[in-house]
């Protein structure tokens, strides 16, 4: 009896030993605050664009404001889901010369919110335009705008109309717009692969400001054609034409009412 106590004893410990090894190589269930499913989710509801741009003179609502500028311009984009989603960036212009002494430059600051509902997309948006040139007094500018998406109805053939209204704080000024634009695949229809658009577009608006830019106010049209291509799915190019006009030509570079100019456009886009 004693010889065997020892024995059963030590089989005891060894079996313990070796459930106590086979319990510490399993893998144990970790559990955190986040998901990765979750960071991706949120990950994946951002969107951002950087821009550059060229236009061989700036047109501000269908008045030139500088000759040939650059602008380049970063958005970011938020999908809270349920049709809301935020936006917010930054917009810079700067002559490219120093055209008649106006050594122009302009940084814009904007955010909004967009609420879509059907083929219908609601845009209110605040935009801060600060100036570096000129002695130009920064402005505040609320907005708000409605869009709608015809591509349901039309496809290949679906137009991009919009109307929208601005209230200036700073010069007390309203601006009511509306527009189309529309984008046909024509590499589609040619070759059936669809990377290149010829763009259309054209708008049209009424703008009154009681100080600083118009007198009894003005209206205005301005019109764009051009081409953009996909060279990769986050990389873009276009090239164009402009046109504006106005009825007034105060507070303009040069007195013109009409301008015809052209531009170019690159873009990169997640």
């Amino acid at each position: 009896m004693s010889s065997t106590l020892p024995k059963i004893t030590s089989i005891i410990l060894a079996s313990a030993a070796l459930s106590f090894a086979a319990e510490g190589t399993e893998e144990k269930e970790v559990n955190s605050l986040v998901s990765n499913a979750s960071i991706g989710e949120v990950i994946g509801n951002f969107s951002a664009s950087i821009s550059a741009d060229y236009e061989s003179e700036f047109i501000f609502r269908g008045k030139q404001l500088a000759d040939a500028v650059v602008s380049p311009s970063v958005n970011l984009g938020y999908d809270f889901g349920h049709g809301f989603a935020a936006y917010l960036g930054w917009w810079g212009c700067f002559s490219t010369d120093d055209y008649q002494g106006s050594n122009y430059q302009e940084d814009d600051l904007f955010a909004g919110i967009t609420y879509t509902i059907e083929n219908f997309t609601i845009d209110f948006g605040y935009t801060l335009y600060t100036y570096a040139s000129g002695g130009s007094t920064n402005e505040n500018e609320l907005k708000l705008c409605l869009s709608y998406d015809t591509s349901e109805l039309m496809g290949d053939f679906a137009i991009s109309p919009y109307v929208a209204g601005y209230y200036n704080f700073t010069y007390d000024g309203t601006v009511i717009e509306a527009g189309l634009s529309y984008a046909a695949p024509i590499t589609k229809w040619l070759i059936n692969e669809n990377w290149a658009t010829i763009d259309l577009a054209v708008a049209g608006g009424y703008a009154d400001y009681n100080g600083g830019m118009a007198d009894g106010g003005y209206a205005y049209l301005m019109a764009s054609a051009g081409v953009s291509v996909a060279i990769t799915d986050n990389w873009s190019i276009s090239v164009g034409g402009r046109y504006s006009c106005n009825n007034d030509a105060e507070y303009t570079l040069d007195g013109r009412k009409s301008n015809f100019w052209l531009g170019a456009s690159t873009s990169i886009g997640f």
